[in-house]
């Protein structure tokens, strides 16, 4: 794991991204690991072979012979997005204080994927079709209709700094917007609360195996989990963040187990995590993913990813 440089005099510091690519539609994501001014390699590509036409069967008498029937299509393995109009009995949408939950906003290629937790705490990703921009943890103080932000640090391609202000407003389960100062420049934010809110869940909810390229966790009834982040092997929990309740936000929290790698042993990597929707490609159908973004308590590592369910 890189060191934490010195305080620059544009007060930007020095930190390591983990580069991982999220999942889009019913694709994996690709990952990678690095420092932040790494790129990370395009996915190979793969097509099928086309398959060979059919010859036409030879007729054994004068009739003809019949034709085969139709080889059925594979039944679509997904489910319905949960409506924020009727949510889920004991769901963020249905519990929560209006502003803790999911909160995404999408134009085109553009994502931006955050998570308010019960207390305040707020982290944010910013993509490019499905490629990371920049990465967003502090805490607010809400109050409806307004929120304050009373801390925060800002990633964006190995650099951090620390925010200086922000403010806005909310409307409870529908929208969140303001802006806060990264380094003399305002970032305003726009987001919509997101149908992921209204799925009621358990610990349980995670359990089993999640995966994309360069990373795959199995998860126990009890949230600890061990495997792999991109390609560094961890353990560690991950837990309803409100616990005993139905609400879909959780706490992931994760200690590397290999001095070698960017999530390095003896250091621990925490931020929020939910279960999110992926639209099945042919289909009204979506499959589960898990979101998260973590970063290390010094601010040195951020890492971030999509895993699918397996």
């Amino acid at each position: 794991m890189a060191a934490l440089a010195n305080k620059k005099k544009n007060m930007n510091y020095k930190a390591t991204l983990t580069l991982s690519l999220l999942a889009s539609l019913v694709l994996a994501a690709c990952g990678g690991g690095g420092g932040g001014d790494s790129s990370s390699a395009a996915p190979a590509s793969s097509s099928a072979s086309s398959p060979s036409a059919a010859s036409t069967p030879a007729a054994s008498s004068p009739a003809a012979a019949s034709a085969p029937a139709a080889a059925s299509s594979p039944a679509v393995s997904g489910e319905q997005l949960p409506s924020l109009s009727s949510p889920q009995t004991g769901s963020t949408a249905a519990a929560g204080n209006g502003v803790e939950g999911i909160w995404t906003t999408q134009f085109g290629a553009d994502k931006t994927s955050a998570f308010i937790d019960p207390q305040g705490n707020i982290s944010y990703l910013d993509t490019v079709s499905g490629f990371a921009l920049s990465q967003f943890f502090g805490v607010i103080a809400a109050t409806a209709p307004n929120w304050t932000l009373t801390s925060g640090v800002a990633f964006s391609g190995g650099i951090y700094n620390l925010t200086t202000s922000g403010s806005g407003t909310f409307a409870a389960n529908q929208t969140f917007a303001g802006s806060y100062v990264n380094n003399g420049t305002t970032v305003n934010l726009s987001w919509n609360y997101d149908a992921a809110n209204a799925l009621a869940v358990t610990q349980p909810s995670v359990a089993g195996t999640w995966a994309q390229t360069n990373s795959s966790v199995t998860i126990a009834n009890d949230g600890t989990l061990s495997g792999t982040l991109s390609n560094c092997p961890v353990s560690g929990t991950l837990l309803l963040a409100t616990p005993s309740s139905s609400k879909n936000l959780f706490t992931l929290s994760v200690t590397g187990t290999s001095a070698s790698c960017t999530l390095a042993s003896g250091a621990t990597y925490t931020g929020n995590a939910a279960i999110e929707f992926l639209p099945i490609t042919g289909s009204s159908l979506y499959t589960r993913s898990i979101l998260f973004i973590i970063k290390a308590a010094n601010n040195s590592v951020v890492a971030y990813g999509q895993l699918k369910k397996q």
